[in-house]
């Protein structure tokens, strides 16, 4: 019977901690090689423990489970793992030979040797180690490029599976109270049901974050790897490549004991292709799908330098030279360059923790990981205006009042088809946004009122309405929603420790004063170009029909 996954990675990386073991020995000279082998060391483990390989092939979290129904792609794994146990065998037996010619002592037939021989077989052991280098690096890459389509092909909404599950309830009414100090306006009995909605959907975000986070530990499968570590490193000279791996090095392995049930999710056949799996050119394809060219401008500037604190720098994840990374909030294999600065990587975290939520009541769509999708959402089905296209398309704003004008003034045409068609053709998103239509705060419309008297303007009143531009408002409310997002994540604890815990939940002087501190939405500094927008907005909609 054929070696399992699991044994495969287990020789694979008792034979790269021995090769580092021996490598560190004060005889050996090579640091730069010992910490390239380290790297990779580190590399093949993340992968291990990220996919779920150090699992017996009848787990259900093994990754023979996994691939049961995508035989081409177990064997692929299998024969990228016997690649790489060939050259970590041959590294080691290199390391192994040089080791023992540093320590033996010199006999006389060595004497026969000039010093020039002597260096030259060192330069091509070192050219060696750096051929095998470049192999097992290749080796993991490809590998890591398995797991990464193996969760792109088997895609699964994780956070509605989180909140599924029973294991997982904490008491909303700290997130409820929470969102009612952070913006008082939201304390109002006007905004009861905003408030719970918005106080649920941070409760939800930690109920995601421990679903991810225990099913990780599952498939890293911490009994096993301690095991691992206990073993004692082989010493590498009395080692071939045969012993090492039919020998007493693979350690016996028992799944981790759990007080639930979990399961790896399994791949569904025909999902990846040989010619996939064999790409030269790596396109995480999962990344791809998402947009993040509009940029949310609070990101930077209307998130608290505290709040953005608890999401972990680009730099603080990357544990190796290769520049892969496991993102805390998903715990998929990320690599660096796909990140092209720290607003992108803030992007991809928010995608995770889906911080927008539908502001309007008696709407019950999911949360939102993407920031235009969600907003789309609200201009297409709430920030809407309805038109008369009889009355010299005369704008009502407010659905009832147009039904009302419609059965009033235009009865006939309600008689052959239902309100809603109706409402359907006479249905448009808003071109420009009241500015107190914020539901979290005033700090917009009193920005707009103090720039309006500074240049002389109209101030808000009932007759004279302020409006901003639909892509100003979708910033600064996102980043309210992504502000009360971000306190799911406990402090201290955005890269490693428990988010199982309301204790986690900030409470300061702020939050018990009942004081919020808002940030101001971003204009533009010239007065021109913000006359200019005030020509635009000021007044531009006039009374609220």
């Amino acid at each position: 019977m054929s070696p399992s996954v699991l044994e495969k990675c287990r020789y694979c990386i008792t034979t790269l901690q021995t090769v580092v073991t021996t490598l560190a020995e004060p005889n050996h000279q090579n640091g730069r090689i010992r910490d390239q082998v380290n790297d990779q060391l580190e590399r093949f483990s993340l992968w291990t423990g990220n996919i779920g390989t150090l699992h017996r092939p009848d787990s259900p979290m093994s990754l023979e489970t996994r691939l049961s129904e995508a035989g081409d792609v177990l064997s692929y794994v299998l024969n990228l793992l016997d690649d790489l146990s060939e050259v970590t065998g041959e590294l080691l037996q290199i390391v192994a030979v040089e080791r023992e010619r540093t320590v033996a002592p010199i006999s006389n037939d060595d004497c026969k040797f000039s010093n020039d021989d002597v260096e030259q077989s060192k330069e091509e052991d070192l050219n060696e180690q750096n051929e095998l280098l470049k192999e097992i690096n290749e080796c993991v890459t490809r590998l890591f490029r398995v797991s990464s389509l193996v969760h792109q092909a088997n895609p699964t909404d994780r956070f509605a599976k989180a909140l599924s599950r029973n294991r997982y309830r904490f008491n909303d009414q700290f997130d409820i109270a929470h969102v009612a100090a952070k913006f008082p306006k939201l304390a109002t009995e006007e905004f009861t049901w905003l408030r719970r909605r918005l106080g649920r959907a941070i409760t939800h975000r930690r109920h995601y974050l421990c679903y991810i986070q225990d099913h990780r530990e599952k498939l890293d499968n911490p009994l096993s790897r301690e095991e691992l570590d206990r073993s004692p490193a082989p010493e590498p000279q009395g080692y071939t490549n045969k012993q090492l791996h039919d020998g007493k090095l693979l350690l016996d392995c028992s799944s981790r004991p759990s007080t639930f049930v979990t399961k790896a999710s399994s791949l569904t056949p025909g999902h990846i292709t040989p010619r996939m799996l064999t790409a030269e050119q790596e396109s995480d394809s999962e990344d791809d799908t998402r947009s993040y060219t509009t940029m949310s401008r609070s990101v930077d500037g209307d998130l608290e330098s505290s709040t953005l604190e608890r999401i972990p720098k680009l730099e603080e994840l990357k544990i190796t030279g290769q520049g892969e990374f496991e993102c805390p909030f998903c715990f998929r294999m990320k690599k660096m360059k796909k990140f092209k600065n720290e607003h992108v990587w803030r992007r991809h975290v928010f995608a995770d923790l889906r911080p927008y939520v539908c502001t309007f009541p008696e709407c019950d769509v999911p949360y939102y990981g993407d920031i235009n999708q969600w907003f789309q959402h609200e201009m297409q089905n709430h920030r809407v205006s309805y038109t008369c296209r009889i009355c010299n398309s005369k704008t009502f704003y407010l659905k009832e009042r147009y039904l009302a004008h419609i059965r009033r003034r235009h009865p006939d045409i309600l008689e052959d088809g239902d309100e809603q068609v109706v409402l359907e053709i006479s249905r448009k998103p808003l071109d420009q946004i009241p500015a107190q239509d914020c539901p979290c705060c005033s700090s917009l419309i009193d920005r707009l009122n103090e720039r309006a008297e500074m240049l002389g303007l109209p101030t808000s009143t009932p007759d004279n309405v302020l409006t901003v531009f639909p892509i100003h408002f979708k910033r600064h409310l996102a980043s309210h929603l992504e502000q009360l997002a971000l306190f799911a994540i406990p402090i201290g604890s955005s890269v490693e420790g428990e988010v199982n815990s309301n204790v986690a939940i900030e409470v300061d002087k702020q939050t018990l004063s009942g004081k919020s501190d808002f940030s101001p939405l971003s204009f533009d500094s010239s007065i021109r170009e913000i006359q200019e927008t005030f020509t635009v907005r000021v007044g531009s909609v006039g009374p609220m029909v």
